[in-house]
């Protein structure tokens, strides 16, 4: 008999005046069918979302019973089957799939009467075909000089605060800035404009940050994203989303630009302060990301939730640093188990000053080899991808462990290498052959490997050099070149399909006049054979 379509800002008024006419129409004798869905886990995860939970709104008098928590599918059953007269409410409909509402349209016309909550821009889009009452709530703003345009959250993200634009932005300004007042005057850099991490997308010109390279890494996990079909199908569906964390989330850079990109979004971290801080941001942009401050292998052993993607940038070290060599062992199998789709992992090395002395209980060495192979060995990743210290200003070595075969390869082209594949960038070379005084490439063998030729040309003013190769840590070949070609033939066994680490380093080197780069050799010849 009639489709009603309620739509508006948070705390509005929808809810109230769903409920009102659920009420009404039960007083009066009729059939009444208060519908959530349970597709999505932003709805789900809320304890009343169940059968005979009440819906309630911002007026705590006024609420609801709720009689079933199902699907789309079995949604459009139901108004298929329920008798004429009826009264059905789907709130918060959004998290029903946009087909839906063809049913809803359906069932209107034999003699149902729908009432839809908070409908998607995708349902929107399918309504504007469809006959119904579409009734906008709206709000004023406290400044009384017209309606609201924005919500802001203090607290939680219950009740909201009702602004314009012009109040919106004024607001945002005074809460980005006293935020970042609490931010100057916290440990360890009391008094200065220094801190450890950017907030994402806060204006933050004239900070020291101590780790500048956070957008670089928040590209490697988007590149990653695009990549990996499992988790852009979830993106491109109407009511799913990925699920995010990142453990040892600081401040929340990565969980809120994670966020920004469709993700459900979560952060752990130890820290009080960088706990704090990551939740007003969350509050003051109004973004439903979960923070816990919690030790990360408490969380992950107490925790039996999984995640589309999982990252942790230099944590998991200091675990090992806290709690023995085995928790982070133990942190890293909890991770690989718990990321349905991605791992992007960092770890300080024990080489680095700061880690050196930390880890005493450590059976060997913890470096770049060590991660791939606790990586490989785990047996569930499809594909490992390396991204090594300096690619895009990166400070570490990045990992990016897919479950699923991505659709597209990294492409690396930025070195002229045969009989083998690259798996990162290649570092200390440029596009123009010179090599530097140290050069670093991933390589994955694509045959059993006998011997490497590598040949190259210097300067004839170059002074002698001790050129070292070496392969995933072990030196294959030392020797001393001067001026003018040369070539070396290196004998090594590497077997097909194995990844390993191809360096060349060099004592001596040069910086031409107007060319900062420390400069070794020209690469003529590099291949395995």
């Amino acid at each position: 008999m009639s489709l009603r379509v309620y739509t508006g800002l948070p705390a509005s008024g929808k809810t109230s005046a769903i409920i009102a006419a659920l009420e009404q129409r039960k007083s009066e004798g009729g059939n009444v069918f208060l519908i959530l869905s349970n597709e999505h886990e932003e709805l789900t995860r809320r304890k009343n979302v169940r059968p005979g939970g009440l819906m309630g709104c911002r007026d705590p008098s006024k609420k609801f019973p709720i009689d079933l928590v199902i699907d789309t599918q079995q949604a459009e059953e139901m108004l298929g089957q329920t008798e004429p007269g009826t009264l059905i409410v789907f709130d918060e409909a959004q998290y029903f799939k946009p087909q839906i509402v063809a049913h809803w349209a359906t069932a209107s016309e034999r003699g149902l009467d729908i009432i839809v909550g908070t409908p998607s821009l995708a349902q929107l889009e399918a309504l504007e075909t469809v006959q119904h009452d579409h009734i906008q709530m709206s709000v004023p703003c406290g400044c009384g000089e017209g309606n609201a345009t924005q919500v802001i959250y203090r607290d939680d993200l219950v009740y909201p605060t009702h602004l314009c634009n012009k109040c919106y932005e004024e607001h945002m300004n005074t809460e980005v800035g006293q935020l970042l007042e609490i931010v100057k005057e916290a440990e360890p850099f009391p008094g200065e404009l220094h801190t450890y991490q950017p907030f994402f997308d806060i204006d933050m010109a004239g900070w020291g940050l101590v780790r500048t390279d956070c957008p670089a890494r928040l590209s490697i996990v988007l590149d990653a994203v695009n990549r990996c079909e499992a988790v852009q199908t979830k993106l491109a569906d109407a009511v799913q989303q990925p699920a995010f964390i990142d453990l040892g989330c600081c401040s929340g850079f990565f969980a809120h630009g994670m966020s920004a990109q469709g993700f459900i979004s979560d952060g752990v971290d130890v820290s009080k302060d960088f706990i704090d801080w990551a939740t007003q941001v969350a509050h003051i942009k109004g973004q439903a990301v979960n923070y816990t401050r919690q030790n990360v292998r408490t969380f992950l052993s107490e925790s039996d939730r999984h995640y589309d993607v999982i990252s942790t940038f230099a944590t998991i070290q200091w675990v090992m640093a806290q709690e023995g060599y085995e928790a982070g062992v133990e942190c890293f199998k909890n991770i690989f188990e718990k990321a349905d789709s991605i791992c992007v992992i960092e770890m300080g090395y024990t080489e680095e000053d700061i880690y050196k002395d930390k880890i005493a209980d450590r059976p060997r060495e913890i470096d770049r080899e060590w991660v791939l192979n606790l990586m490989e060995s785990s047996g569930v990743f499809d594909t490992i991808e390396l991204h090594p210290s300096g690619e895009s200003g990166i400070w570490r070595d990045i990992f990016v462990g897919f479950k699923q075969k991505p659709t597209s390869a990294q492409v690396f082209d930025d070195l002229d290498v045969k009989g083998v594949e690259q798996t990162s960038s290649a570092q200390g070379h440029w596009n123009d052959n010179w090599v530097g005084k140290n050069m670093d490439v991933g390589l994955r063998a694509v045959a059993d490997y006998k011997k490497i030729t590598l040949a190259g040309w210097r300067p004839d003013d170059s002074k002698p050099s001790t050129l070292t190769v070496t392969v995933s840590g072990e030196v294959v070949h030392t020797s001393e070149i001067g001026s003018g070609l040369f070539k070396v033939s290196i004998p090594v066994s590497i077997s097909s399909d194995a990844r390993f680490h191809f360096e060349i380093t060099n004592t001596a080197s040069f910086t031409p006049e107007n060319d900062a780069r420390q400069l070794t050799f020209v690469l003529q010849e590099l291949s395995f054979a």
